[in-house]
């Protein structure tokens, strides 16, 4: 019997699955996955519309989670009464806000057990890469202020929110890529939209409840493996990745 904390099952058929021992691309998501999430990303953007847009009565705030940067600054604008051509005043705008607010260390916090994560499927022979919403820069900014060294993944298996306005996107060029370098493609996240992602590009999902959706929420979608934390369930995730 599953753990209360652990499930694996079958993508698509709910079953024990049979553990493949091929060597997985590991795709990361950020926030809520590697490090926590904070308001501070709401903030920005907040301020983000009284820069571009001028000041507002109120603002609109579009669901943000498990979307790039590029669709939630466009979905930002529009849903505040600007235009097309306010969008990438607005992109660029997010960046510079983003580079005042991480410059200092300490403003995210890093998820328990992703460091021994990391450097323990790394040792098996796993390839640790990034695949988030968040564009290249906004990434690393975050990585650094939550103290992530950016060598732990390769950068040239790594997908960012920038370039696209669909995260499945980024998924479908992840597959593709692991297809081309024979590895088996492994999408770690913590929102629905990461599973969903992932199954829409045929990829295996490894849910972590460190965010805004509990354990039993995760499981509701099709996974590998849900676990309550990198920490608890580093050895399950490890079996199960071989």
């Amino acid at each position: 019997m599953a753990s209360p904390l652990i499930s694996r099952l079958s993508s698509r058929t709910g079953s024990e699955m049979t553990i493949e021992t091929r060597r997985c691309l590991v795709l990361w998501d950020v926030d809520g996955t590697l490090i926590s999430n904070s308001q501070s990303d709401e903030d920005l953007f907040v301020w983000m519309i009284g820069d571009v847009l001028g000041p507002q009565d109120r603002i609109e705030h579009p669901y943000r989670h498990g979307k790039t940067d590029r669709m939630m600054v466009r979905e930002y604008v529009m849903a505040n009464g600007g235009s097309p051509e306010d969008v990438p005043r607005a992109a660029e705008r997010l960046v510079e806000l983003s580079r005042e607010r991480f410059a200092a260390p300490g403003e995210r916090e890093i998820e328990r057990g992703v460091v021994q994560a990391l450097d323990r499927l790394a040792a098996a022979g796993h390839v640790n890469a990034i695949l988030t919403g968040n564009s290249l820069e906004r990434c690393e900014l975050k990585l650094t202020s939550a103290g992530v060294d950016h060598g732990l993944f390769d950068r040239s298996a790594s997908f960012f929110g920038q370039t696209s306005d669909s995260r499945t996107e980024l998924s479908e060029a992840a597959a593709r890529l692991a297809r081309k370098r024979g590895l088996r493609p492994i999408i770690v996240g913590d929102t629905k939209a990461d599973g969903h992602a992932a199954q829409a590009a045929g990829i295996e999902f490894v849910g972590v409840a460190t965010g805004i959706y509990t354990v039993t929420e995760l499981r509701e979608i099709p996974h590998l493996l849900v676990v309550e934390d990198l920490e608890s369930g580093l050895v399950t995730l490890e079996s199960t990745l071989g």
